[in-house]
């Protein structure tokens, strides 16, 4: 077996499986699968094939990667690889499966998600066991995560979960910088509301700390001074959130940003033969 037939048994098997969940296939040679949740929300499901570790026993291997996403990121673009989208598409199945369990969330548990799917050499049941094994993870971890964000605040729900570094407010001087942290106000309508979600992330942050510190794990001044890092960081994430309602130059700019990134991403998106 060679690449290009197990890239088509890929691509074919993504496609019998994406599509009765809304799915297409974008333009061209790389293996984005894209859905929009809505007009103002993009998710993406992709592979990435690698060659094989073991030449003498493996074909080859595969990796699958998913993302969620706003018009309102600084960049979709999906005419480059599936390496080079690892910036924002970079969620695995394991790390969706190994969050939920820690939040509670009630997960598929016949079969734990592979890191990588594993192709043996000249095997071809090897290949439709591997694929088998992949799409199984995808109906049963990716779907369910992804049809639950259906507006801009399960969007943040998502994200907060999954991927939260992308959340990250960054001052006004910053915001090109920003990837998601303009669609925070979606969950977090006012000052308060994200006040409040920082100040309980702290808490649990500190309870873990003197958790540690009690059992031994850490050091009690190596925790204090964690603690004052992250007490910082949280009063500084608080303040600059503040200024998305009260600062004048800061709502100017963030209806700028929006506007430009909307209409940057839809065009771009449906470059791509995405009808947003």
């Amino acid at each position: 077996m060679g690449t290009l037939e197990v890239d088509k048994s890929l691509k074919a098997a993504f496609k019998e499986t994406l599509e009765p969940h809304g799915f297409k296939k974008v333009k061209g040679r790389y293996p984005h699968f894209v859905r929009m949740a809505t007009p103002e929300i993009i998710q993406v499901i992709n592979y990435r094939l690698e060659q094989a570790l073991s030449p003498q026993l493996e074909e080859k291997r595969f990796e699958v990667y998913c993302a969620v996403g706003s018009i309102y990121r600084p960049e979709i673009n999906l005419n480059r690889s599936v390496y080079a989208s690892m910036d924002w598409i970079h969620t695995t199945m394991p790390h969706m499966y190994m969050k939920a369990k820690r939040n509670e969330i009630t997960v598929y548990e016949n079969e734990q998600p592979g890191v990588d799917y594993i192709i043996k050499k000249g095997d071809e049941a090897s290949l439709r066991e591997q694929i088998a094994f992949a799409m199984t993870g995808i109906e049963h971890y990716i779907i369910p995560a992804f049809d639950k964000v259906v507006d801009l605040k399960t969007c943040v729900d998502y994200l907060e979960l999954y991927d939260s570094m992308c959340l990250t407010v960054w001052n006004r001087y910053q915001f090109e910088n920003s990837e998601e942290a303009l669609i925070l106000p979606a969950k977090y309508p006012n000052q308060e509301s994200y006040k409040e979600n920082v100040l309980n992330k702290y808490e649990a942050i500190k309870e873990r700390v003197f958790h540690d510190i009690d059992e031994g794990k850490m050091l009690r001044a190596d925790g204090e001074i964690k603690m004052l890092r992250c007490k910082k960081r949280a009063d500084d994430t608080i303040e600059r959130y503040e200024k998305f309602f009260t600062d004048e130059e800061t709502k100017k700019e963030l209806v700028r940003l929006k506007a430009e990134r909307a209409e940057k991403n839809i065009n771009a998106i449906r470059a791509m033969g995405i009808e947003v």
